[in-house]
């Protein structure tokens, strides 16, 4: 709901703040002028600083207490919370910066985290309940959200409590992702819940006496706002509050609530977004009447809660629009539909511009198309009159560059208005959104190289011929998104839309040349090598935008990056040799140091093994070779998953690799196990999948969870027919064709194409085309099966599924597990298997794709992240699984983490 809003989603340390370097200072003034405070701990990370008493010992888990605050009242919590922490010697941490607390407590904020700035690690439950009595005094009054995951200590405190870990968690969990894990009184392990509602273990007695009912209401009981507005259905929930249908008990009518929580996003001025709403009711009372935006139906407050009630717009959202509206049998949104819907757009942000006022934010998510195609502007809290103050607000890709840009986003004032220009440039941006499905978020040059106007340009050439739609638009995109001074105005794209659109036929867009490929991975293999850190707990740094999960693994940690070095040794590029012998170095001692081992082929450790012993044969380091082979025998296959990502098809897959590696009859014979155990879970499971094939095939698999290959039914397939063929175990190869019949059965057609669900039912999204889930991974096995059993209808769906991911290639991001490399994969298993060169140009022509999105960082061409913001190594999420794509294009041989028995799947050797 709404756009950014920089000074509190990605504040900075600034001169109106307490605070020039962050708040460590505060704390090291009242450490000072205590009696032991220069014998306490001070560490600071990147987001907290953790403060210890001498001779702390740390429990590992109990009731603690959180502090919430803004970064407007962040220093003085601080300041009036730290003499009553050291006065008891009791540990504690705190955000390092305002950007810290600023992120904490943005609009789009995790709902469970916000607002927690100061925690409190007491050494009992006595301590808690006074230092709780203590901080409320202490901070009583001062400004503070209210913290989803605790109770408040009194109404009125920012004091909250809630029963959690006291130390980081070093345990993984049975995802592959270091979670908090409580210890039950009983002793087993159960998670360490961090909801967006107060939700200790039953087992954990509260340290005071819950709060009295103020209104009687108990949880999941119908909500009924200011006595008159029913909720009926949540439409979303946010950090900022939620958004909801609701009917309207004195009209009869159905209304939409948006809702505005309290210290959430506080601006430098002390604004949050109870502000910003009662301002959107404001711009809607002017503009609602026009027929522009909904009409203000009222505005109350609860508990200190703001809801802005409205009218109910009915229709499509402008994100869903091309989807609703594009043509199944070829995925085209007809030419004369968008460009009607251009006109309107144009004219609707003329209207605006007309009445005084410049959004700031026009993007898809801000628009409804009702049935009658009239568009109609929702979430218009960052409109203002074009003579106001405000400080820069925007989203990321349809924000002008030149208004939006970091500078003026960290602003510590509100600046002037900006001029309509910005709002030209956010249409054009969403022209290509619409016509083209591309979203235009690009990671940023470092230092800035390119103009973002030409950016979008080369995306546009690229792009332009296999869409007609854009093709018509490509003169109005290119002319909106131009930098300024020589961006279109409105009425000059008026004027180019009171035309007739020229249509033209869809052709094949550019394939990557070889000179731009091998740019690519010159590139990126040199990122990979310049950013290997091998003396952190992460060989390379980690996504940001996810949990820490296990450093050795293919999915985020060492292993998958390992892998692509080691290919791309074995391609030519022998000089990432020393990279390769490094990381190979790392990985093995990192096996030494005790840990939980999962056995999941992406998320576990079986594809650490798989990866390093092949290095290891790349190396000629046999000792090596031997060490990683007596480790993997010490892979659990006792598992209750049997999934490819994190069970026992995973863990099967790698023990029959190491089998054919090394012809250790123990790997054979623990691939035959983890295929029995995985027949088991799926045969004797409660629920499943659609199972749609005839009786007269196996049904072993409709137990899976889903019908994808990460997680379901394609991935547990794949290993079965992958064992029976090279164990020579018939009665597998019966049962994955079984899978296959199924997966036939429950496909959804249209042309030349098919998609599937996600399952576990047929009623699951089909708008889901990647490897893990959906299309993708299902035509990876497909394709596998057809040439294990000739059968013709494997081939006709495996093809079809390699149509619907090249058709798919502009609207998906860049990264294996759920973008475009990934699918690219399957694009050249079809060019080997089938000896047909169109597929291995359709690849080709997705390397474009990725290479236009490529960001310049210190002069080298990256490809961001599934983010598309930023740029990480890791395998299934990041850099290294575009390289390994890119260099299975460039040189052909095997896909990873296949074990495919057939040479004329692939490809050149």
């Amino acid at each position: 709901m709404g756009g950014i809003r920089s000074m509190t989603e990605v504040l900075t340390d600034s001169p109106r703040s307490a605070v020039t370097s962050g708040y460590r200072s505060i704390a090291m003034a009242v450490l000072a002028e205590s009696a032991i405070g220069p014998r306490w701990r001070l560490r600071e990370g990147d987001t907290w600083c953790t403060v210890t008493p001498p001779g702390h010992r740390s429990r590992t888990q109990g009731w603690k207490l959180h502090v919430s605050a803004t970064p407007v009242s962040a220093p003085q919590v601080l300041t009036n919370a730290v003499p009553v922490l050291v006065a008891h010697e009791c540990a504690f941490k705190f955000a390092a910066t305002p950007r810290i607390v600023a992120e904490l407590n943005a609009s789009r904020a995790d709902r469970a985290q916000s607002g927690k700035f100061l925690t409190v690690y007491p050494i009992d439950d006595d301590q808690l309940r006074a230092l709780a009595e203590l901080l409320h005094d202490a901070t009583l009054g001062l400004a503070g959200p209210s913290i989803l995951s605790d109770r408040r200590y009194r109404p009125d405190s920012l004091v909250h409590y809630r029963f959690g870990c006291f130390v980081s968690p070093t345990r993984l969990d049975d995802t592959g992702f270091y979670e908090g894990q409580l210890s039950a009184p009983d002793g087993t392990l159960v998670a360490d819940e961090r909801n967006p509602w107060f939700s200790p273990p039953a087992w954990a007695s509260p340290p005071f006496d819950p709060p009295p009912r103020t209104n009687g209401r108990k949880r999941g009981d119908p909500v009924l706002i200011a006595g008159r507005y029913l909720v009926t259905h949540a439409i979303q929930h946010a950090n900022r509050g939620g958004v909801y249908r609701a009917h309207d008990q004195h009209t009869g009518e159905q209304v939409l609530l948006k809702e505005a929580r309290p210290h959430i996003a506080t601006d430098p001025d002390g604004k949050d977004v109870r502000d910003r709403l009662r301002h959107e009711a404001a711009i809607l009372d002017q503009l609602g009447p026009a027929r522009i935006t909904p009409a203000v139906r009222d505005v109350v407050a609860v508990a200190e809660h703001i809801f802005l009630v409205e009218d109910l717009i009915a229709g499509t959202n402008l994100q869903r629009w091309p989807a609703v509206h594009a043509r199944p049998s070829d995925g085209q949104v007809p030419v004369t539909e968008v460009w009607r819907l251009a006109r309107e757009l144009t004219r609707l942000i003329g209207a605006v511009h007309d009445m005084g006022f410049v959004l700031r934010d026009f993007t898809p998510g801000n628009v409804m198309v009702t049935p009658e195609n009239i568009p109609v502007l929702v979430d218009m809290e960052c409109t203002i009159h074009t003579d106001q103050l405000a400080y820069v607000a925007g989203t990321p890709g349809f924000g002008a560059p030149e208004y939006f840009d970091e500078p003026r986003r960290n602003s510590a004032i509100p600046l002037p208005a900006p001029g309509p220009e910005v709002d030209c440039f956010s249409l054009g941006a969403t022209l290509l959104y619409i016509a083209g499905g591309i979203n235009p978020v690009l990671a940023a040059d470092a230092p800035v190289a390119r103009p973002t106007g030409a950016r979008i340009a080369a995306i546009v050439e690229a792009a332009a011929p296999t869409s007609p739609a854009l093709h018509a638009l490509a003169p109005v995109i290119l002319g909106l998104t131009a930098d300024v001074p020589d961006r279109w105005t409105l009425p000059r794209a008026a004027a180019f839309l009171a035309t007739e659109p020229v249509v033209a036929q869809a052709r094949p867009g550019p394939a990557l040349s070889e000179e731009n490929r091998d740019r690519l991975l010159r590139d990126g293999l040199a990122h990979l090598v310049d950013t290997m850190t091998p003396n952190r707990e992460y060989l390379w740094p980690r996504p940001q935008a996810l949990p820490p999960g296990d450093p050795c693994n293919v999915q985020l940690g060492a292993a998958g990056v390992l892998a692509v070095l080691d290919r791309a040794a074995r391609c030519g590029q022998r000089w990432v040799t020393p990279a390769l012998a490094t990381a190979a170095r790392w990985l093995d001692h990192r096996l030494t140091v005790p840990s939980r081992i999962l056995p999941g082929l992406y998320f576990g450790r079986s594809g650490t093994v798989w990866a390093l012993h092949a290095a290891a044969q790349t190396l000629g380091d046999k000792a090596l070779a031997e060490r990683t082979l007596e480790y993997a025998l010490r892979i659990p296959l006792d598992w209750t998953n049997p999934d490819i990502c994190h069970g026992l098809a995973g863990a099967g897959s790698a023990q029959l690799q190491l089998w054919r590696a090394s012809g250790d009859q123990r790997f054979a014979d623990r691939a035959m196990e983890c295929a029995e155990r995985l027949i088991h879970l799926t045969k004797t499971a409660e629920t499943g999948v659609d199972w749609l094939a005839e009786p007269r095939y196996r049904d072993e698999l409709a137990g899976s969870a889903s019908y994808g290959f990460g997680h379901g039914l394609a991935g547990n397939a794949t290993f079965l027919l992958a064992a029976g063929s090279v164990l020579n175990q018939p009665d597998l190869i019966e049962i994955a064709i079984g899978a296959g019949h199924a997966l036939c059965a429950v496909a959804e057609c249209h042309g030349a194409s098919a998609r599937w669900p996600k399952g576990p039912g047929r009623a699951g999204s089909l708008d889901v085309n990647f490897w893990c889930n959906g299309t993708s991974g299902i035509g990876t096995f497909l394709v596998r099966l057809w040439q294990a059993t000739g059968e013709p209808r494997f081939r006709e769906f495996a093809e079809r599924a390699g149509h619907r991911v090249y058709r798919d290639r502009w609207r998906l991001g860049t990264g294996t597990c759920h973008g475009i490399s990934g699918n690219a994969e399957l694009l050249l298993d079809l060019a080997a298997a089938t000896g047909q060169d169109r597929y291995r140009r359709w690849a080709a022509e997705i390397a474009t794709c990725l290479y236009v999105r490529a960001a310049e960082r210190d002069g080298r061409l990256l490809v961001p992240d599934d983010t598309m913001r930023e740029v990480c190594a890791s395998y299934n999420v990041g850099l290294a699984g575009v390289l390994d794509f890119l260099l299975r294009l460039g040189h052909g041989g095997p896909r990873s983490w296949l074990v495919d028995h057939g040479r004329s799947i692939d490809g050149p050797p």
